[in-house]
Order: C-alpha cells, then structure tokens, then sequence
C-alpha cells in the first residue's frame, strides 16, 4: 500500500468530545494509514495528561499545538460580527461570548499561512495533501478505502455536499457577493464554473448561494492546488485584508468554494460519506461537551451544572417551539 505524503488537522476546544472523534477516527479509518494527526487549540486547554492518554489510548502519531490568535489591528471592534444586531442570526445565536468562532473562522479559511499568527502550524508546510475535520466529526462506521486517493486530480474532496440559501447562511455571506463582483472584475477574471460564470452574467446572487458547497468538517485539500499559487495567495490577502472572516462571519466553505470555482469548473468530489451512512459531523448524544469561549482555559465540560442547565433550555425552546407549530 502506497501512503500519501498527507496529514490531517483540526481546530478542538472540546476535550471529551476530541477524544471520542479521534478514537472513531482511528477506529474507523486512519488506524490502516497512521497519517499523522495535528490537533490545534486556543488557550492552555489540553493538559500533558490528557495528551498522554490520547496517544496510548489511539496513537502516537497525534501532536497538539497551542496556537497564538489576536483581532486584526485593522480591524474595530464595533465591526465584528456579534455586533450586527440588525442580521437575525447575530441575534439568535451569536453573542460576544462566540468572538472564538471567529477566529476559527480565520484559521479554517488560511489553509496556506503557515505558522501566521491563529493559523496553520509551519510542520503542516510538508505535506501534499491535508484533510481538515471539526472535533464532532463523527466516523461511524468503517471507511475502507483512502480518503486522499480522491484528490489527485481535484483541488479538493469533501465528505459530502450541501445548498442551501436561507438566513443563517445568507446572515453568515454579507456582503460576500459584493466583494467577490468587485474581485474578478479588478482581476478580469471570468469564472471557469458556468453556474458562477451565469451569476456574475446576470449579477445573480441566488445562483452563487445554489452552488454545491463542501461539508468543511471533513474536507480534504490537494495543497499543489493552493500553495505556491498566486491567485489563492492574492484572494485570501483580499479576504483578510477585508476582514470577512471578523466582520462578517465568512468561512473555509464559501470562501474556499468560490476560489475554487472561479478557477475550475467542477473542483469538489463529493465522497457522499453522510448518504453511505459511514461518517457524521455530530455525534448521536446530547451530552457532547461546550467549547469554552476563548480568553480562558475554563471548559464547561468539566462544570456539569452549567453543562446541564444548557441542554434542559435547550429542550425546553424545541418543546414550546414544537407545541406552538401543534396548536
């Protein structure tokens, strides 16, 4: 069997969670490759014990990072997304307490910086391919084939794919359109996919959110296709230098997506994990850890009043929202 030179990486600020997503993943899938595993973390989250249980326990070829992030100095912070009270989705479900997921956000769509500041560790720099999963990834069941043979010829593969255009992701691509138009045109680009290409044509905005988006949690990235690569390397400089990720809330799978279908036609294989019923990107249990917000090493996983008062609220807005659609 002829191993990529690959790794896989991820994001986690849930500790219990990460241990039962990379069991499964080693269970499931990598325990036959021993791709190496690169767990990055905000804050002082992961102790040297639980590191040590995590390689006995799945593999020693799991390294941890803790990893510096900061708001851009560019960037005010009354133009971050949790102050867009006027987008319903900000006033629902994105309060202050998320500022993490923004820089998250950063550090999903900057697949190519490297050791910059809330990126990418400088030991991913080697590698030819990388997959990207979220610490609720969920492998369910035996995948008996290697996920990286299917980005040979594709800027990358995904475990399944998505459209949708409703609030939440139309809340979460503000001005996106508005930038990406200003884009090719100060480029002369003209999209290689012909559903983008039709969009900028009839200055369509729907047909854009219409596209097939990766899944994000499981994606997997031919880096030839992007390292070294003077038009991806010019459109996330536009992105950060815009602060679409802290503004705006834009993430890996439209920013990421729409680079690839302005330069290929039909860039993503979809693996259709989800629908062959062999990986998810939660697990089967509500009592799955919180990530804690970032700025603290405080992880409500290990303060299960707190943990327990979130899920009863929880259920009790489905309970009234469900007995409300019945009356």
């Amino acid at each position: 069997m002829t191993k990529h030179n690959a790794a896989i990486y991820l994001l986690s600020s849930r500790v219990k969670l990460l241990e039962d997503c990379l069991f499964f993943l080693n269970k499931n899938w990598n325990k036959k490759y021993n791709y190496p595993i690169y767990v990055h973390h905000f804050d002082d989250i992961y102790t040297e014990s639980f590191k040590k249980k995590i390689r006995n326990k799945i593999s020693e070829n799991i390294f941890f990072h803790q990893i510096d992030y900061t708001i851009p100095k560019h960037i005010n912070e009354k133009d971050l997304f949790y102050n867009r009270k006027y987008l319903k989705y900000v006033r629902e479900s994105f309060s202050k307490k998320r500022l993490g997921y923004l820089h998250m956000e950063h550090f999903v769509v900057n697949i190519t910086s490297f050791a910059l500041k809330g990126c990418l560790v400088r030991d991913l720099e080697k590698f030819d391919k990388l997959l990207r999963i979220d610490d609720d990834s969920f492998f369910k069941s035996e995948i008996n084939f290697d996920l990286f043979d299917y980005v040979e010829n594709n800027p990358f593969a995904s475990g399944y794919t998505w459209s949708k255009d409703d609030y939440r992701v139309r809340d979460t691509r503000e001005y996106l359109w508005e930038f990406y138009k200003n884009y090719i045109k100060e480029k002369k680009i003209i999209p290689k996919n012909n559903q983008l290409k039709k969009a900028i044509e009839d200055d369509n905005e729907k047909l854009m959110h219409d596209l097939k988006w990766s899944a994000g949690n499981l994606n997997i990235y031919n880096m030839k296709y992007f390292k070294n690569n003077s038009d991806w390397l010019e459109f996330t400089k536009k992105i950060n230098e815009y602060g679409g990720t802290y503004k705006h809330r834009w993430g890996d799978i439209p920013c990421i997506g729409l680079f690839a279908y302005t330069f290929f036609d039909n860039p993503i294989f979809d693996l259709k994990l989800k629908e062959k019923k062999v990986y998810d990107n939660k697990f089967p249990s509500i009592f799955s850890d919180i990530a804690p917000s970032v700025g603290t090493s405080f992880n409500t996983y290990n303060f299960l009043p707190l943990k327990w008062f979130g899920q009863i609220k929880n259920f009790i807005k489905k309970f009234i929202g469900k007995s409300t659609l019945t009356r």
